[in-house]
């Protein structure tokens, strides 16, 4: 019988209608109903996703199918949104217990249509994921980045600079946010205030490391078009000092120092 409450709760829930008696066999079968609907969501989205990979590898020349699952995925969501309204990105991971690896799925759907050079379409995937779901601190960074860069692509220039900079009003901190203002000021030759943002990312324009590698990037472009040759040469020899280190590190050659690390620390014995 709790069980039986719980889901009609749940239903009324979500359907915004009142419980005027209980127990009621209607509501158990709709809301059975609703659910069963929702396993065949799932198992049509993994079916086109296999269809998306075949594409990606050029074994499935129908290329829609990025679009399609795009857009059940947003049917999948929504209806999760009736039981959970702050409905997160990765809680459809957890649910599914990472069986369809939404998050990655969505990097190489939006690669993919920003590849094919459909603009307009992965203006609007931007748009729909980020009203659709919410986010925790910074966790939106790479789709407000995608959005920028998109718009900078569309030639909407105003657009662009009004959307970074009530991103960077709202998170003055984000060096994600503060990288996307550099190539939209950039775009529209605001130069200065491109330089300003590089200027309070970067203190030490020697040091290029994990947390700052995009901002140098961006400031390496800026320099260029600034014709700034002395701080470009500068930017330019840390990415590859940084670059150098990344290559050192992948490649295992610093394996002997982890090792006389290891051996430095207090053993329990």
């Amino acid at each position: 019988m709790a069980s039986q409450f719980k889901d009609i709760y749940m239903y009324a829930k979500k359907n915004g209608t009142l419980i005027r008696s209980l127990p009621q066999k209607e509501f158990e079968n709709e809301y059975k109903e609703e659910k069963d609907m929702q396993k065949q969501r799932w198992k049509k989205f993994s079916k086109l996703t296999s269809k998306c990979y075949s594409n990606m590898i050029g074994a499935n020349g129908d290329s829609a199918c990025w679009t399609q699952a795009f857009e059940l995925l947003k049917e999948i969501a929504l209806e999760e949104k009736k039981e959970n309204p702050h409905l997160q990105l990765e809680t459809l991971d957890d649910i599914t217990d990472y069986a369809y690896d939404i998050q990655g799925w969505l990097e190489d759907c939006m690669d993919e249509i920003d590849m094919s050079g459909n603009s307009e379409i992965l203006l609007d995937m931007c748009n729909d994921l980020l009203d659709i779901f919410e986010w925790p601190e910074y966790t939106d960074s790479d789709i407000k980045f995608r959005k920028c860069s998109v718009l900078g692509a569309l030639r909407r220039k105003e657009e662009a600079e009004v959307f970074c900079k009530e991103w960077l009003e709202k998170e003055p901190k984000n060096i994600v946010a503060a990288t996307a203002g550099v190539y939209t000021f950039m775009d529209m030759k605001k130069f200065d205030t491109a330089e300003e943002l590089v200027d309070r990312f970067i203190n030490d324009k020697s040091e290029c490391t994990e947390e700052n590698d995009i901002m140098f990037t961006a400031a390496s472009k800026l320099y260029q078009v600034m014709g700034k040759r002395k701080e470009k040469k500068q930017i330019d020899k840390a990415l590859r000092a940084y670059e150098k280190y990344l290559e050192k590190y992948f490649m295992g050659m610093d394996d002997e120092d982890e090792e006389m690390d290891f051996w430095d620390e207090d053993l329990p014995f």
